[in-house]
């Protein structure tokens, strides 16, 4: 964990506007990102701008009804409801008064989705750090976040632990559970992260399981599944051509597959990766490119040809995240075009979402686009 937190501190610098976008893309919850006030993206801090989406969320989930589920309870009632526990009554002469220890099921708010909810909207707002911006909107955040505790009175305030976000299962109509499930979920993985400097980074995102290689990994996939509904988007498991079965090969697994359709079939592979530095210096001091990415994306091309001829034909793209430095690199290797590209992801979201498009569409083209100097 030391090293992830070390590497983190040395990432890129993402603006919390872009970090909220590629969020939503990893959760697949593309749909969301016009559905929150354009207010809730302007936070200066990753914490802030977490809690004032739970805010808006949790307000939606209130304007339909909190969601309710059948629970059971065992409690002592007047009379009979549901099924008599005998043993408990009789130990504790319950009948004797006219009441009974009972075993039923009633319909509740105190679910654990709603569980889960109100313990978080119960720590950010008790957090001083959630009101911590520069705008005016800002001030009474907190305040808010407190309102909506208290109208979660029905629901029981425990203690929420990772387990629990394995256990909700969401239905068709609880899909405006989805989102700030999700934020609860990041906030509890994160323990709440701590802003530094008004810090307006996602390097906040050191958890395991959210860290930032497969939160881009998540993010690229999901873009282009929800950018390129006519293709078949996803994370590809590859086998290798073993012509004596051995049970102990490998089987590949791709970041990025699409096909496109015919009547022009054709097949891309990407490999996105997250680097502090996108290329690399070797032993005799020639910067070039990963050499350990590109053997692994020659492997994914090279071993599947067998499969059609659009398997073949299929290209290839490294994609680094960047902010600053450019990278456009393009070869032919037996067949197969390769290109090594960058997303600079401080730029405006407008640009982002552009320049994946144009990677995938015009951007592999084969015809030369200039000279190209050598990197020194």
């Amino acid at each position: 964990m030391e090293n992830v937190i070390a590497a983190l501190a040395r990432s890129p610098r993402i603006p919390v506007r872009n970090a909220w976008h590629m969020l939503l893309y990893a959760w697949d919850m593309a749909e969301w990102r016009s559905g929150i006030r354009a207010g809730s993206e302007d936070a200066p801090t990753l914490l802030g701008l977490l809690a004032r989406v739970l805010e808006e969320a949790t307000r939606r989930i209130f304007a339909r009804q909190l969601g309710r589920a059948h629970t059971r309870r065992t409690t002592v009632v007047p009379g009979i409801r549901g099924r008599i526990d005998f043993a408990r009554s009789l130990k504790r002469m319950e009948f004797l008064a006219g009441r009974a220890v009972c075993n039923y099921s009633e319909l509740s708010i105190d679910t654990l989705r709603n569980r889960i909810l109100r313990a978080t909207l119960h720590r950010l707002a008790r957090d001083s750090r959630v009101d911590h911006s520069a705008s005016s909107k800002a001030a009474d955040l907190r305040i808010r976040l407190r309102e909506l505790d208290q109208r979660m009175e029905g629901v029981s305030l425990v203690a929420i632990g990772s387990s629990d976000f394995g256990r909700v299962q969401l239905g068709r109509n609880d899909r405006e559970y989805a989102l700030p499930l999700a934020v609860c979920q990041l906030l509890h993985g994160l323990r709440i992260p701590t802003e530094h400097d008004g810090d307006h980074l996602l390097a906040a995102l050191c958890h395991d399981e959210i860290g930032l290689p497969r939160l881009f990994e998540a993010f690229v996939r999901n873009f282009y599944r929800h950018h390129l509904p006519a293709c078949d988007v996803c994370g590809e498991v590859l086998h290798w051509p073993d012509e004596l079965g051995s049970f102990l090969v490998p089987s590949m697994r791709t970041d990025v597959t699409i096909t496109w359709p015919s009547p022009q079939p054709r097949r891309l592979v990407i490999d996105a990766k997250f680097y502090e530095e996108t290329l690399s210096e070797g032993p005799f001091g020639k910067v070039g490119l990963r050499s350990s990415n590109l053997y692994q994306l020659y492997a994914y091309l090279r071993t599947q040809e067998h499969l059609s001829p659009t398997h073949g034909a299929a290209e290839g793209l490294l994609l680094y995240p960047t902010t600053g430095h450019d990278l456009n690199e393009r070869m032919l290797v037996q067949g197969h075009l390769i290109r090594a590209a960058t997303v600079d992801l401080a730029k405006p979201w407008q640009e982002i979402e552009r320049r994946l498009l144009e990677l995938v569409t015009v951007g592999l083209s084969c015809d030369d686009d200039g000279p190209r100097k050598p990197i020194r």
